[in-house]
């Protein structure tokens, strides 16, 4: 079955580096803000999935890194200084979501996320002289060196597998059983002595990172930034993204981002209302596939994977059956425990 995974995942992998030579500039367009929007996805899913902590204000963050990328590149900074401003910029963002929610989790914690993020939208319009206010920053530049739709594409794809290696790691490193730990029980983690709340805040410090990330490229892609970046709307289609696709799972803010973005971009072109097709999608996914699309897939194959099938045990293994509220065991094998006549088994 590994086997099996691996494979698959290299023909995609291929496929997916393969684009560029066989699409035109409008598919790539839209590939590209899948990866993009997985990328986001993927921020929000680090904290959801890992510490149980549901943000709605991430758009703000991609979009501050976005704003400080624009304000860059509309001056012809040089790429490496833009870069380097948008990540000054991240940072301090990132910083204030941070010490403003370490010590605050569920409804608390949605709340002054939803409020921060408002707050980055208000000051993007009213910070007209260094934002452009309603109008927004144009004339942003792509690098010469990903001007091209191909080129930007494959360097979108690139920063979706460095944040995917990146969240894989970060999961099974000591801090990612940290962050599961506080999940489960804060309290717990609290008496044994760990720093839950430093905890909290170097999380909501990564997962800010890579939601710079992804403003970064969205600028980039689109070559303008307005305050609808930092939006409601787009915080909340990060958190649809993360739902439909799987909370916690790898691969689910991909997913997730496919089907989002493809509705969005796609669909809409031949379905007018397509909010309303996006909102019955989620409510589907809700009711039966609560673990999201990459949640059910696994259950499929952990149902048809051999071994972990119900049925008779192989001949000569003892069977496990119940007597009441008791579990016996039955078959060749089975010993009687201590106490227990021939007919108990």
């Amino acid at each position: 079955m590994r086997a099996v995974a691996v494979g698959l995942g290299g023909l995609v992998l291929f496929a997916a580096f393969s684009a560029p030579l066989v699409l035109a500039p409008y598919p790539l367009t839209l590939l590209s803000l899948v990866c993009i929007a997985a990328i986001l996805a993927g921020s929000v899913n680090l904290l959801m999935g890992q510490v149980g902590l549901l943000s709605m204000g991430h758009a703000g963050i991609s979009a501050a890194a976005g704003y400080g990328v624009a304000w860059a590149a509309v001056r012809d900074m040089d790429p490496l200084i833009q870069l380097a401003v948008a990540l000054g910029v991240t940072l301090v963002v990132s910083l204030v979501f941070g010490l403003m929610t370490m010590r605050t989790n569920g409804i608390v914690f949605l709340m002054i996320t939803l409020a921060l993020g408002m707050t980055v939208n208000g000051l993007a319009q009213k910070l007209s002289s260094l934002t452009g206010g309603q109008n927004g920053l144009t004339g942003v530049r792509r690098p010469p060196i990903v001007a091209d739709q191909g080129a930007f594409y494959l360097l979108a794809l690139v920063m979706l597998l460095v944040a995917l290696a990146v969240t894989y790691g970060l999961t099974r490193s000591s801090f990612g059983l940290t962050l599961r730990g506080v999940r489960e029980s804060e309290g717990r983690m609290s008496s044994l002595g760990y720093p839950v709340a430093r905890a909290k805040l170097l999380a909501v410090i990564c997962s800010g990172l890579m939601a710079g990330t992804a403003g970064v490229l969205a600028a980039w892609q689109s070559e303008f930034m307005s305050p609808a970046a930092a939006g409601f709307s787009r915080s909340a289609f990060a958190v649809v993204m993360v739902i439909v696709g799987g909370t916690g799972t790898l691969l689910g803010p991909v997913v997730g981002a496919g089907v989002v973005v493809g509705i969005e971009h796609w669909l809409s072109s031949y379905v007018e209302r397509w909010p309303t097709l996006l909102g019955v999608v989620l409510i589907v996914v809700v009711l039966f596939a609560r673990g999201g699309v990459v949640g059910a897939v696994q259950d499929l194959i952990r149902r048809w994977r051999p071994g972990d099938r119900g049925g008779a045990a192989p001949p000569g293994v003892p069977a496990l059956a119940t007597d009441g509220e008791a579990v016996v065991m039955t078959g060749p094998g089975a010993q009687a425990p201590a106490g227990a006549g021939k007919e108990d088994l």
